[in-house]
């Protein structure tokens, strides 16, 4: 028996719609699980706000419920992962000034424009859009200075958690790096972003690396958590990091793919580099970084096409139209799928993108359509891959599937069919709070490794190789050709209806 033998580590995912606290042993098991719901409200169109303080109120409830289902002494570390972007302006006692703005909130379309620029892009390692924190802080010292004037601290969820949870100002740089303010050359902050921020560096926390001690539980939050006072609480990093990391993809040529509600493609690089068909993010593996593509619309697609174009989001229905799916040749029968129903991120930043069938005859029905959606989702990330590997000089070598879409069979054998590598899928519990266990057991030194890609690769287990049909690789790639050629012919279209 191990000599760590029933101890664990626990990941809190402050994720957008909820917070997680789950426990993991140091081969990687789930040991315990409580999740408490989060609320987002949106006071005008394209404004996403939500009440910092019930990030909070919901870690605080998701963690009771799990430390009281385990003996305290069995817990070691702590570690945080969260959504990105978001952050919260507090006044000298921490507490919020306004609601927090979130990473899916479009008010700064003005700031984009007005301060974007490819020395920004060449700094933080992001493209001009809304996404970026940056711009949404320009905004706030435009249009309330006098919420800014009273702001004493800039905190990601990251820092605001920790701080509660330790009274200290230190968040991970791999959680702060997606406010768009921090050199990613050097990992500490951009004095010239802070000041398009419109911020300073004393109202930023400080940046400790991924996987290293920042902290111990307080007694009094440990009252409200449950947690042993004195727990050591380890930085962790943003939720798309964490999720990588989850996958052990921490290594030349591998590649994560997350089918969430938005998709995300995160592969490994140990140099800086930026391009216009990814950005670039600091890789949960400390002093190492993350190119990485984004779709908005992932399984939001799917659940729209439930809503909308089926009026049935029954499991029978989805069931019936996979069914159906699976009988049409690979191709769809020249019916092909732009998946920007949202926006197009990568590699087109284009706002006014639309999403589109191209190719319908009389023929095809809701199975042809269906499986266009998600051939047009698969052939959109091998497109986002392939130039990521022409702008990197970087080969990718295999494909680690996660996220709720990955439950499809039907999806996972188009993804390993399209993609040109081998594609493998795990049973995975939650890969996003399993990276942040990583860190956490990296820290403490579980499985007497202290190494975190070491950790990952022991702690990530049960991965499987989807079986591809070479018969049908030809086929995708004719679709691959032509889907390539989909957005450049009908960019002007969205924009002529758009104006």
């Amino acid at each position: 028996m191990r000599a760590d033998a029933g101890r664990a580590v626990v990941a809190l995912d402050l994720s957008t719609t909820a917070a997680k606290a789950i426990a993991f042993d140091g081969d990687g098991g789930v040991v315990g699980d409580a999740r408490s719901p989060l609320e987002t409200v949106s006071p005008r169109p394209g404004w996403q706000e939500q009440d910092a303080e019930s990030w909070w109120t919901a870690a605080c409830a998701s963690l009771r419920a799990l430390t009281d289902t385990l003996e305290p002494d069995r817990l070691v570390a702590i570690t945080i992962t969260h959504q990105r972007e978001t952050f919260v302006c507090l006044d000298e006692s921490g507490r919020p000034l306004r609601p927090a703005i979130l990473w899916l909130d479009n008010r700064a379309t003005a700031q984009v424009k007005a301060l974007g620029s490819d020395e920004v892009h060449r700094i933080c390692g992001r493209q001009p859009a809304t996404t970026t924190s940056i711009y949404k802080l320009a905004w706030l010292a435009e249009h309330e200075p006098e919420s800014m004037a009273r702001t004493a601290m800039v905190a990601d969820v990251h820092a605001f958690l920790v701080n509660r949870l330790t009274d200290g100002w230190v968040t991970s740089w791999a959680s702060a790096d997606p406010l768009g303010v921090v050199d990613l050359r050097s990992f500490d902050y951009s004095a010239q972003l802070l000041g398009l921020a419109g911020v300073e560096r004393g109202q930023l926390p400080a940046l400790a690396p991924p996987s290293t001690i920042i902290g111990a539980v307080t007694p009094g939050a440990a009252e409200q958590t449950g947690l042993p006072a004195g727990l050591p609480v380890v930085a962790g990093a943003g939720d798309g990091q964490c999720a990588v990391l989850g996958t052990a993809a921490v290594g030349p040529g591998d590649v994560s793919l997350n089918l969430g509600t938005s998709v995300t493609l995160g592969t490994y690089s140990d140099h800086f580099r930026i391009g216009q068909a990814f950005r670039t993010v600091a890789h949960a593996l400390p002093g190492r970084w993350m190119p990485e593509a984004a779709l908005a619309s992932g399984t939001h697609s799917v659940e729209w096409f439930r809503a909308q174009v089926m009026r049935d989001t029954s499991s029978s229905a989805l069931e019936w139209v996979e069914a159906e799916a699976r009988r049409i040749p690979a191709g769809a029968e020249g019916l092909l799928f732009l998946p920007y129903l949202v926006r197009a991120e990568t590699p087109y930043w284009d706002p006014a993108a639309r999403g589109a069938w191209v190719g319908l005859r009389d023929h095809h029905g809701l199975g042809h359509l269906y499986r266009a959606l998600l051939e047009g989702i698969a052939l959109e990330q091998a497109l986002v891959l392939s130039m990521i590997e022409e702008e990197t000089g970087a080969s990718a070598t295999s494909v680690r599937v996660m996220g709720g879409g990955a439950r499809s069979q039907l999806w996972m054998e188009i993804i390993a069919n399209v993609f040109e590598v081998p594609v493998h899928r795990s049973d995975l519990h939650d890969a996003t709070a399993l990276g942040a266990a990583i860190l956490a057991a990296a820290a403490l030194g579980l499985g007497d490794q202290t190494d975190v890609a070491a950790t990952a690769r022991r702690m990530s287990r049960g991965w499987r190789e989807v079986a591809s049909v070479p018969e049908t690789r030809e086929q995708y790639r004719r679709s691959a050709r032509a889907y390539r050629l989909l957005y450049p012919a009908l960019a002007e279209v969205f924009h002529t209806i758009g104006s």
